[in-house]
C-alpha cells in the first residue's frame, strides 16, 4: 500500500512519523507532495525519511492526507483533483465537511480524522468518521494508519467530529495550562520554577500511566487520593469553590463551537 500526504505541519509530521515507527509503511511507501514549493517538501521528506514526489505521483498512492491549513484546502483542491481517481481520502483539516470534499475533489471515499498531538509519542487518541464510499478494505488500512499514533476510535456520526475536537483534539492545551498554573502557583509561594515545573509535569505524567495502567477511573483515582479530611480533599473543594467544572466546560463547549462555526463557513462558500 502507498499513501501521499499533502502538507506535512506538526500533525502530519507526528503522524508520518508513528506510522514509521510503527512498521505500517516504510519511507518508500510515503510519499509528501508539495506542488507550491518543492524545494521545501524534498527537505520535509528528507527529515521525515520519506519520499518527495510530484503530483503525478498521487494517481499510485492507494490513500491521500489533505493536512494542509482549511483556509487553504480549496486552492489546493483545484491543483490535486486532476490527479484523483478513486482513492481513500482522509482529512484531518478542521472545519473541513464531507459535504465540502465531495463539492471541491468529486465523489469519492473519504474519511474524516482528527488526532491529537499525543500521535507524535504514540500515545494520542484519534477519531475518525467515514464516509459512505469507503470499503471495508480501506477502512481497515486506515484505522492501521491511525492506531500507529495511539487509540484509534471510529465514530459513528460525521458531527461527533467537533466534540473529538473539544475533548482530545484541542484537550492536550488544556492540560499544558493546568500545569502552568500548578506550577505558577508554587513558585509563587517561593518554589524554584524548575523543581515547580518537574514537579507539576511528573505527577500529571505519573497519574495518566496510572489511569492507563489501572481499570480505574478519574474520579476513582481521585476519591482514592483525597484522605477524608485531608489536604487533597481541602485543594479540590476550592478549585470546584472557584468554578473549576465550570471553566473546563466553557472551553470544551467553545471549541466545539467554533469547530462548528467554521464547518458552517466552509460548507457555505
Amino acid at each position: 500500500m502507498k499513501l501521499a500526504f499533502l502538507g506535512a505541519g506538526n500533525m502530519a509530521g507526528a503522524m508520518i512519523q508513528s506510522i514509521l515507527a510503527a512498521d505500517v509503511l516504510k519511507g518508500d511507501e510515503i510519499l509528501l507532495v508539495n506542488a507550491r514549493n518543492p524545494e521545501h517538501g524534498k527537505e520535509t521528506a528528507a527529515r521525515l525519511g520519506i519520499t518527495a514526489a510530484e503530483p503525478l505521483a498521487l494517481r499510485t498512492a492507494d490513500a491521500i492526507v489533505f493536512a494542509m491549513k482549511p483556509q487553504d484546502f480549496s486552492a489546493a483542491a483545484a491543483m490535486y483533483r486532476p490527479y484523483l481517481e478513486n482513492q481513500l481520502v482522509l482529512s484531518i483539516m478542521a472545519g473541513i465537511s464531507f459535504k465540502k470534499l465531495e463539492k471541491e475533489l468529486g465523489a469519492l471515499p473519504f474519511i474524516r480524522v482528527m488526532p491529537n498531538m499525543g500521535v507524535s509519542v504514540r500515545r494520542g487518541v484519534t477519531g475518525y468518521a467515514i464516509g459512505a464510499r469507503v470499503t471495508q478494505r480501506q477502512a481497515e488500512f486506515a484505522h492501521a494508519l491511525l492506531a500507529a499514533g495511539g487509540m484509534a476510535i471510529r465514530l459513528e456520526h460525521e458531527d461527533e467530529i467537533s466534540k473529538v475536537i473539544g475533548v482530545a483534539g484541542s484537550s492536550p492545551a488544556y492540560f499544558c495550562l493546568m500545569l502552568e498554573a500548578l506550577a505558577g502557583a508554587a513558585v509563587r509561594d517561593g518554589m524554584e520554577p524548575e523543581a515547580a515545573a518537574a514537579f507539576a509535569r511528573e505527577t500529571f505524567i505519573g497519574t495518566a500511566e496510572i489511569l492507563k495502567a489501572e481499570p480505574v477511573s478519574p474520579e476513582t483515582l481521585r476519591a482514592r487520593i483525597s484522605s477524608k479530611k485531608g489536604t487533597t480533599e481541602a485543594a479540590v473543594e476550592a478549585m470546584l469553590g472557584a468554578g473549576f467544572e465550570i471553566a473546563v466546560t466553557a472551553g470544551y463547549i467553545r471549541a466545539v463551537q467554533k469547530s462548528d462555526m467554521m464547518t458552517a463557513a466552509f460548507d457555505a462558500e
